[in-house]
């Protein structure tokens, strides 16, 4: 008895691990049973005497290691040997103890080793095996029983710290037995709380491995990982805010003390070993992390059985493997994205566990195949081209581009997915450069496009669907916004690429910069997925030429696809005309056998065709199959599965003689001559379609088929035991001819089905979302898929293509422009929901953006003269707010675009003077009309009076006629409103016509001054093509034969004020323009019009003439033009008065101007005074 107080006076020994041992074995002692458990208290009684006892261990003695520093080799193994006895799972007060000593241990770094895979059980380990491998395997065997919540907990707690522990080596096999132990504990415990804790526990020594394959280092710094982020779907049960915070709780204690190597970072040399992984040789922390990765791939490929094909248990399981492999490629670091070994472990197994998932039915796992996917698109995309190349269409377009019958939360998912890749240009933009602009793959981004705009126009009407109107109204917003951030974020780009925005000179540098081609192979922006690079062997693209033809080149074999596939004659012709595919029979013979999108039904019938060419075609596509060493069904199966049999009889005929005599060229001993082989290819056909045609109610019968092919080999009878094999084979397994997906091939030539080959595999896989498809199909799936890799990896480019130009942007415009117009425009024509229509406006105003930059003006005026249509302007009566949205976004255009809108300055010019126009009505402001057919004083008076009668003329509205043609309005290209006199206007039109338009107040006439004053700001070209199309629109104001209007005549003139300073070149060719407009206005019919241009004139010539002209220049007398040419062509006498009148000053202003006239001025002067 006297031995306890010693014991418990040695608790507080003076080592850290003699401390720990020490409470552990007293609370071991205190829990114990004395009948039940009297070894392991002697044992343990005897542990603390050595331990009290043993003295510290001289540094540089020759003792025997020890697995515990501080403490002798033999007090060690005596004390670990009692937590051996100690871990048993039937005593869990017990057990606790040794866990909790063990787990300190650990986390203190006081234990030292490495685990043995060797030792499975610690009844089974060999006496050979370390302490702490028997520890380890012990604390494994506490774990598997379950059924104690603290125990779980207490063995969860000692799995991790193993895992973490940088002086215990945990690797290979062991590695994988921690993650299966706490995979067990989530899916078998009772307690919520314990499921949760086991599911942080795996993904924090997830993160453990995942920091050391990058350092290449066991003492590493970890971050903790947070509960918040690892709740899923699969875990609303654990939803409960306090089994989350208790779960966190144990998470951050397990962790404590993660940040140690912050303070003394131990073992750098291993971290020099980061370059090893490019050698076939890797350190045996990163084969650790590849191992472990592959196990988790595995543990997601598991599947349930026949009998019990709805196990719940397994599908949790695999949610969170799924899980787990996302947290590896969203946090995987350099390392992963540049070692070969890591790559192909990503292409052989984690794509193998996306195919075998992609056909389930559980919406869980589709979101986590649709997240493991975006980050390899994001992360890993120039490394996995042709894997993409399938999934994406797969897992992405399938559901997309269903628009009928989708499910609901599968196709918000895919529309989710979709709206992060658009906000990530760069990946959209290497998206289109190595799928649109490559041959062999498919058309992705346009599909994208394509997608979205049929899912943003509805459900066609008449259809039937399963979605209800408001799942319709969900999808349509939501494509909507996915385009508006694709347009978004490529104009970003766009702006990033040309630095638009950070210079204020932006005349001819755009241009210039869009010239200076970069197309590299090395990847920029986001700093994303910029460390894999491709092979240094593969071919370049060296500037946008290249790119340009490789994408002309694509869509002209497209086009003559589609030719082929509705006259195979005509497309070939084509094909070879336009040098797509040689002349020779060969060429096209490997043409029809090896392209991907062509009609197998076509192809049938042409190889079936008796005209000299296609029957040479049809030899040499024969003569290309190898049937050498294939048993007769074999062959012809083989032979079919590129092209559909014609139904004509003679065709038919021609491809199976050529068949024959091409099978016996390959096994001369199958048949004594051509003509057995050519009766029995065609018996097989007879038989395949009797046996498989659900038609046929009388099947041919085995004895039926012999009698048949009695004699046909040369009188004499093939042996019985041949043909009944070659019966039982096409019976029991169907010739399936190359099939035809119509759906496909007429409304989606570019599908994945068609250009990547995989036209029958695909049809296997059932992708409804109601039902789960049977494990068959699946591994035939995988088996041919895989096939199609392994074939086609050497026909796609192992280069992935990444362009900083920005020139890329056009060809990309080009290939959506017109569909991204439909999506924008059609709802906002049709729909007047907030979210859906900014989202349209927003599209539409960066589209045009884009347009304008890369000087494709044939799309940037219709993009432009949608928005200007929308603003209903010309029908201000039915005016609604996204109309006045519509405006704000011309306002906008014309502001932030104007350097580059050219011609199309003529319909924002076209909007401002309508607004003013209605702005003006909406004030009860007398119309410009009003002022130009009166005389002067009365004008003046009308002006003086005008506010003060303001609300009278409100009132009476109704004898105002511009507000009458206003409220009939008009089409959007009328110059003029409606005036027929049919069309009467009552008192409730125009009252909901004043309502309307006070909707404009929203919109200042500041703003539209801003954009008249902002004209200084435009480059050269701008500021003339602006000028050009004010004069345009002023022209067709003042020529109203019954409202003439003079608001763009008086910004003529502001803004040649504004531009008066600008260099001599630039203000010519203003004033040329100028020049002609005030000339051909002077001369109108309309005499008011006329006057009050000249003064217009006169106010410039003043402003303009009190500017210093040097010596010899003769541009000051130009500016005087304009007046000569009009007294000479006008034969209105008030015109020609009034330009004399004008012209001879008061003496002040002569005197003011003198000292800057010069002689050939005064000449001008007089000659228009002779004139006159």
């Amino acid at each position: 008895m006297s031995s306890v107080p010693d014991a418990e006076g040695a608790l507080g020994g003076a080592s850290p691990a003699a401390r720990v041992l020490g409470r552990a074995l007293d609370k071991i002692i205190k829990h114990s049973s004395w009948r039940r458990h009297a070894a392991l208290v002697a044992a343990s009684k005897s542990a603390l005497d050595l331990i009290t006892s043993a003295p510290a261990p001289e540094y540089g003695s020759e003792a025997p290691p020890s697995p515990v520093p501080g403490i002798p080799a033999p007090a060690a193994d005596a004390a670990l040997s009692v937590l051996l006895l100690a871990l048993d799972p039937a005593s869990p007060k017990v057990a606790e103890p040794a866990l909790e000593c063990v787990a300190g241990l650990l986390s203190l770094r006081l234990l030292l080793g490495d685990v043995d895979a060797a030792d499975p059980s610690p009844t089974s380990a060999p006496s050979s095996s370390s302490p702490v491998s028997k520890l380890f395997a012990a604390v494994l065997s506490c774990g598997a029983l379950g059924g104690d919540d603290a125990l779980e907990l207490a063995v969860l707690r000692v799995l991790l710290a193993f895992a973490r522990c940088p002086t215990v080596s945990v690797s290979g096999e062991c590695l994988g037995q921690v993650v299966k132990a706490c995979y067990n504990v989530y899916l078998g415990s009772a307690s919520g709380g314990n499921q949760l804790c086991a599911k942080l526990a795996i993904a924090q020594v997830l993160a453990t491995v995942l920091a050391r394959v990058e350092a290449d280092a066991m003492d590493v710094r970890v971050r903790t990982v947070s509960a918040a982020d690892m709740m899923d779907l699969s875990d609303r049960s654990l939803n409960d805010s306090s089994v989350v915070q208790a779960a966190q709780a144990f998470i951050n204690e397990a962790m404590e003390g993660s940040d140690v190597p912050e303070e003394s970072p131990p073992m750098d040399v291993p971290i020099e070993g980061e370059g090893s992984g490019e050698d076939v040789g890797m350190s045996k922390i990163r084969e650790d992390g590849l191992a472990l990765f592959k196990y988790l791939c595995k543990l997601s490929m598991k599947f349930a059985t026949p009998d019990n094909p709805d196990d719940p248990l397994l599908l949790r399981g695999k949610v969170l493997s799924l899980e787990l492999l996302r947290m590896v490629v969203d946090n995987a670091g350099p390392f992963w994205k540049t070692n070969e070994k890591y790559l192909e472990a990503i292409k052989q197994y984690l794509c193998l566990s996306l195919l075998k998932n992609s056909a389930l039915s559980a919406m869980s796992v589709f979101q986590l195949l649709c997240s493991i996917f975006m980050s390899l698109l994001s992360r890993f995309r120039s490394g996995l081209k042709e894997e993409i190349g399938i999934f994406f269409p797969m897992l992405i377009l399938r559901v997309l581009e269903n628009v009928l019958q989708p499910s609901f939360l599968q196709k918000m998912t895919v529309l989710n997915f979709l709206e992060k890749i658009c906000k990530e240009p760069q990946v959209t933009i290497d998206i289109f450069v190595n799928y649109d602009c490559d041959v062999d793959a498919p058309n992705i981004f346009e599909r994208i496009v394509n997608g979205l705009l049929k899912t943003a126009l509805g459900v066609p009407a008449g259809s039937t669907t399963t979605l209800t109107v408001a799942q319709d109204q969900a999808f349509r917003i939501e494509s909507v916004k996915c385009l508006a951030t694709l347009i978004k974020s490529m104009s970003a780009w766009m702006d990033q690429q040309l630095r638009i925005g950070e210079f204020s000179l932006r005349s001819s540098e755009t241009q210039g910069s869009m010239d200076n081609h970069n197309i590299h192979n090395g990847e920029e922006g986001s700093g994303m997925d910029y460390e894999l690079q491709s092979d240094a062997s593969s071919t370049d693209i060296t500037d946008s030429s290249s790119l340009e033809q490789r994408r002309a080149y694509k869509i002209e074999l497209q086009k003559g696809i589609a030719l082929f596939n509705k006259k195979p004659s005509k497309g070939i012709d084509f094909l070879v005309r336009s040098k797509k595919i040689g002349q020779s029979p060969e060429d096209v013979a490997s043409f029809l056998r090896n392209t991907a999108g062509l009609n197998a039904t076509m192809i049938g019938d042409y190889l079936g065709e008796r005209d000299d060419f296609p029957l040479k075609v049809m030899h040499a596509y024969v003569d290309t199959s190898n049937f050498e060493g294939m048993d007769f069904g074999q062959a012809i199966r083989f032979f079919l599965q590129g092209f559909r049999l014609p139904g004509e009889a003679q065709k038919i005929d021609r491809i199976m003689e050529k068949f024959a005599e091409h099978y016996c060229k390959c096994n001369p001993n199958a048949f004594t001559s051509a003509d057995t082989a050519y009766v029995l290819a065609y018996s097989v056909i007879l038989l395949n379609t009797d046996a498989h045609n659900p038609m046929v109610t009388n099947k041919m019968s085995k004895a039926d088929f012999m009698r048949n092919n009695r004699g046909i080999d040369n009188g004499k009878d093939l042996p019985e035991d041949y043909l009944s094999a070659l019966y039982d084979q096409i019976v029991n397994n169907e010739i399936k001819m190359s099939a035809d997906s119509s759906v496909s091939q007429t409304k989606q030539p570019n599908s994945v089905s068609k250009l990547l080959g995989l036209d029958n595999i695909i049809n296997f896989v059932n992708w409804r979302l109601a039902e789960d498809k049977a494990e068959g199909a699946n591994d035939f799936l995988i088996k041919h898929i895989q096939e199609k890799f392994k074939a086609k990896r050497g026909k796609l480019e192992s280069t992935f293509y990444v362009v900083a130009d920005a020139t890329i942007l056009r060809f990309m415009m080009e290939s959506c422009w017109a569909p991204v117009m439909a999506a924008f425009s059609v709802p906002l024509d049709q729909c007047d929901d907030k979210a859906s229509t900014s989202q349209c406006l927003k599209g539409l105003r960066f589209a045009v953006h884009i347009l304008s930059v890369m000087c494709m003006q044939t799309q940037r005026d219709a993009f432009l003269t949608s928005i200007a249509k929308f603003t209903s302007l010309h029908s201000a009566a039915d005016m609604k707010q996204k109309n006045v949205d519509a405006m704000k976004a011309i306002i906008s255009i014309a502001i932030e675009d104007g350097n580059y809108l050219q011609e199309a300055w003529e319909h924002v010019l076209t909007c401002l003077s309508r607004f003013e126009h209605l702005h003006l009505l909406g004030e009860g402001v007398p119309t410009d009309a009003s002022f130009l057919t009166v005389s002067q004083v009365e004008s003046e008076e009308k002006t003086q009076k005008s506010t003060s009668v303001l609300s009278s003329k409100k009132n009476n509205a109704l004898q105002n006629p511009a507000v009458m043609a206003a409220v009939r309005g008009g089409t959007y290209d009328s110059t003029v409103a409606k005036t027929s006199a049919s069309a009467l206007v009552t008192p409730e039109q125009i009252n909901n016509f004043l309502s309307n338009i006070n909707l404009l107040d929203q919109i200042g006439i500041v703003e539209l001054n801003h954009i008249f004053a902002h004209s200084q700001r435009l480059n050269s070209d701008a500021i003339v093509a602006f000028v050009k199309a004010l004069c345009k629109v002023s022209m067709t104001e003042l020529q109203s034969p019954t409202d003439p209007r003079i608001f763009c005549l008086t910004k003529i003139v502001e803004i040649a004020h504004y531009n008066m300073n600008r260099i001599r070149l630039v203000w010519s060719r203003i004033w040329k323009v100028l020049s002609d407009f005030f000339v051909s206005v002077g001369l109108l019919e309309n005499l008011s019009v006329a006057i009050f241009v000249m003064d217009s004139l006169r106010q410039l010539a003043m402003k303009f003439l009190e500017r210093e002209e040097l010596a010899n220049y003769n541009f000051q007398n130009e500016f005087l033009r304009p007046f000569v040419i009009v007294m000479q062509r006008s034969n209105a006498p008030e015109v020609r008065e009034l330009i004399v009148r004008f012209l001879l000053l008061p003496q002040l202003m002569i005197q003011k101007v003198l000292s800057y006239w010069h002689l050939r001025l005064w000449k001008k002067l007089f000659e228009i005074i002779f004139i006159t």
